[in-house]
């Protein structure tokens, strides 16, 4: 596992540090650092910071495409 800090909260403590999976034969959930009260499962996590991605992505583009 690895700790990590995220953009997001803990529901029990309000702590801002999670634990990561990181190899294959650990359990696929994001605990949280302080009290480990889960979080949700890794793949979740990913498929969450991959859809922010293309949304910055996106309104990038369009704000210069604006500015042009």
């Amino acid at each position: 596992m690895i700790r990590v800090t995220l953009d997001l909260t803990c529901s029990i403590c309000d702590h801002d540090q999670f634990y990561l999976p990181v190899r294959a034969d650990e359990r696929q959930q994001v605990r949280c650092a302080n009290c480990t009260a889960f979080k949700c499962y890794s793949a979740d996590l990913e498929k969450a910071m991959i859809a922010l991605s293309r949304d910055r992505k996106r309104r990038s583009g369009q704000e210069r495409a604006n500015a042009a």
